[in-house]
């Protein structure tokens, strides 16, 4: 069991302190596409915001034993501030629930912060203490029945508008002194009157006790390795943020170009200054999945606007290599293509070309699909691997990438399996047919769970294996190719974390620990649950619990009302799925891969509670050493292989669609601090993220960053 957070509040002070320069101050681009579909209010960032930080400069430093950002204001201010006499029953008679617990700390805390005059008092009604230490007594004294083996630390943090604007700090013996000593510091740091705490939203830890609570109308929820948790969901909840995301995806859509951002720094309220070709796609997919589900023509007509960013994206020279294939981004400053395609991006816009295609019969989007198809053919190695993509420095030679990357071998085996469905052309099939030769002699040397030329086995690469051949297998019925399927996906099963103790963990696979990950393995696994049901296979339902779990996991990295105290514009927040639990940016694919898992899922649930996890008693949480527990789950993610992305992990000047690495100045958000602005802050031992640096989109192979 474990319940320790490790990394909750003191990550945010680091990520969300930066104030009117903000926590990523990444380029922006003014968005007022909200407008046009009367969704939430856009991001305010304008296009001329700083570039996006470089990687070094962006992450977040290690922990430091004490964050001294206030000394100087409480140390001026702490004299003013009132110090009441604390009362309260010495027996807590009815043991505490969680619940209560939260409540009666978040309470007495607001209690303390609004005293006016010295020598008032304030009730207590939490006498916890440590064990044998009870303050003012001596240690032959009876033990009082609430204890702690340790003294308490107290950390009382106050945010207004996602910044970080106060913190104090305090240990005692006991609860109540701790949080009143904590209170007045923090208060102090706000300023030092009364009305310091008066309009910020609390949060407070007890660090050495595994504890955190986020104040939330009143009410104190829990926070768990810095998420608030999502113990119990049902259809209803689902279905609200599947409208959240819709809402949230229309909003990327740039309102000049129509094509998608990447990335929305969200403590910033700023996108990138750029529109990605496969973002833009895979936006457009997932529309026409809510237009299936909806009947809403609107949807449809936004997936259109869309497209035609996606064909002028589209390389027509026939001189060289590129006609076909797919320019990844259009930098908005310059105005002008990256000069750089990539197989991903031609696979995954094929996707979406031939969706629109089959509701609308418009010949651009077949012409257009195919052409990207016959690229696709021309990108092909005699092995069936393929080669990654072509770039090309102004005025120089195109350079090609030829490392081999299951994610992208898989995209390609995809694409060209659906295009020939789509055609009824052999040439897609043919070329498709030796790219799974290539896929099925690797399971057959290597099993199930695959890595590439880029890293080691991991289950992002394997998921791709098992889209792909399933979409090969519904191009040609091929029975040995469906129980390669089956065998593959029982694998990933095997993988994903089933801990229902551990709310963290629970539903994401090890090994993968960003929510584009957990939403990609759960598209996949809700791919084959369908087609097992219509392959009358049995125990389908596996792989529809599956995805339940994660669509849960999911659903906790999600912003709402709850989890938004870090951000600058909640209601531009709203629906998006934030990268991890450090890295609080949202990325499209994110959005996209949780919102096909659940359209997918949401018609073979059944009413009433889908997920209920129990949150462990009070009496063993304080008790509980999760350091341990932590160590041996980390182990088991690392196990589990690297951080896999939707793409394979290349340098930017050698393969754009990289997601998570970037170019030159523009380096893609790691921590998202600013470049220029204010010192990063100093955190806490004790409120780091478990396993160290925690999650962050990888970096080039080691090989390849002197290129």
């Amino acid at each position: 069991m474990r319940q320790k957070s490790p990394i909750s509040i003191a990550w945010f002070s680091a990520l969300a302190s930066a104030a009117a320069l903000s926590w990523f101050g990444a380029a922006g681009c003014q968005r007022d596409g909200a407008k046009e579909t009367g969704a939430s209010p856009a991001p305010s960032g304008a296009a001329s915001a700083a570039p996006a930080p470089d990687k070094k400069k962006a992450r977040v430093r290690g922990p430091d034993l004490h964050d001294d950002r206030f000394d100087a204001k409480i140390t001026e201010n702490l004299p003013k501030v009132p110090d009441p006499k604390i009362t309260g029953p010495d027996n807590p008679g009815t043991p505490l629930d969680n619940q209560v617990f939260r409540d009666r700390v978040l309470g007495f805390a607001r209690k303390i912060a609004a005293i006016e005059k010295e020598g008032e008092s304030v009730a207590c009604d939490l006498p916890f203490y440590a064990r044998g230490l009870r303050s003012g007594e001596p240690s032959s004294a009876p033990e009082p029945p609430a204890t702690s083996p340790k003294p308490f630390r107290a950390v009382v943090w106050g945010y207004r508008e996602g910044v970080q604007v106060a913190r104090g700090e305090s240990s005692d013996v006991s609860l109540c002194v701790a949080l009143k000593e904590a209170t007045r510091r923090a208060v102090a740091a706000g300023g030092g009157t009364k009305d310091a705490l008066g309009t910020t939203r609390l949060a407070i830890e007890l660090p050495d006790h595994g504890m955190s609570i986020l104040e939330h109308e009143g009410k104190g929820l829990e926070l768990e390795h810095g998420l608030v948790p999502l113990r119990s969901f049902d259809k209803g909840l689902l279905t609200k943020r599947i409208d959240e995301g819709q809402a949230y995806l229309l909003r990327v859509l740039d309102a000049e170009h129509k094509g998608a951002h990447k990335y929305y720094y969200a403590p910033a309220d700023t996108f990138e200054p750029e529109l990605h070709t496969i973002y833009t796609a895979s936006t457009g997919f997932t529309l026409l999945k809510l237009h299936a589900m909806k009947k809403d023509k609107s949807l449809l007509e936004q997936t259109k606007s869309a497209a035609e960013f996606l064909l002028s994206m589209q390389s027509r020279d026939e001189r060289d290599h590129t006609a076909g294939g797919f320019f990844y981004t259009l930098d908005l400053k310059r105005g002008k293509p990256e000069r750089k395609l990539v197989v991903g991006t031609a696979s995954k816009t094929i996707f979406t070309l031939l969706e629109l295609h089959a509701l609308t019969k418009e010949a651009k989007y077949m012409d257009a699909a195919r052409k990207a198809g016959d690229w696709l053919i021309s990108m092909q190695l005699p092995t069936g691997a393929v080669r990654a993509s072509l770039s090309q420095h102004e005025g120089g030679p195109w350079s090609v990438q030829a490392k081999e990357s299951t994610l992208y071998t898989g995209q390609v085996l995809s694409a060209l399996s659906r295009l020939h469905r789509a055609t009824k052309d052999t040439k897609y099939l043919d070329a498709a047919a030796t790219t799974a030769m290539f896929l099925t002699q690797k399971v057959e040397k290597s099993g199930c769970y695959v890595g590439d030329e880029y890293r080691k086995p991991n289950p992002i690469s394997s998921s791709w294996l098992v889209l792909s051949l399933l979409d090969f297998a519904k191009s040609t019925g091929d029975k040995r190719i469906e129980d390669t399927v089956f065998r593959c996906s029982r694998d990933l099963l095997g993988r994903q974390w089933k801990r229902p103790e551990d709310a963290y963990r629970h539903g994401r696979w090890k090994g993968s620990l960003s929510s584009s990950g957990t939403g990609w393995l759960a598209e996949v696994m809700s791919e084959v649950f369908m087609f097992c049901r219509d392959k009358g296979k049995e125990n389908c339902d596996g792989y529809k619990d599956a995805v339940v779990a994660a669509v849960r996991q999911i659903m906790q990295y999600t912003y709402g009302p709850e989890n938004d105290f870090v951000v600058k514009n909640p209601k531009a927040a709203a629906g998006g799925v934030f990268w991890s639990v450090r890295e609080r940016y949202v990325r499209t694919d994110s959005v996209c891969h949780a919102m096909n898992a659940y359209i997918n899922i949401l018609p073979f649930l059944a009413d009433g509670a889908l997920v209920e996890l129990p949150e462990m008693p009070l009496a063993q949480r304080l008790a509980f050493d999760a350091d341990a527990d932590d160590k041996k789950a980390e182990a088991e993610d690392r196990a589990g292989g690297d951080e896999g992305e939707d793409e394979a992990p290349m340098s930017r000047a050698e393969d754009p669609n990289e997601e998570g690495a970037m170019k030159g100045p523009r380096r893609g958000p790691m921590s998202g601090m600013p470049e220029d602005g204010p010192p990063k802050q100093r955190l806490p031992k004790g409120l780091r993220p478990p396993g160290g640096r925690g999650p962050r989109p990888p970096g080039p192979p080691r090989e390849m960053q002197s290129q």
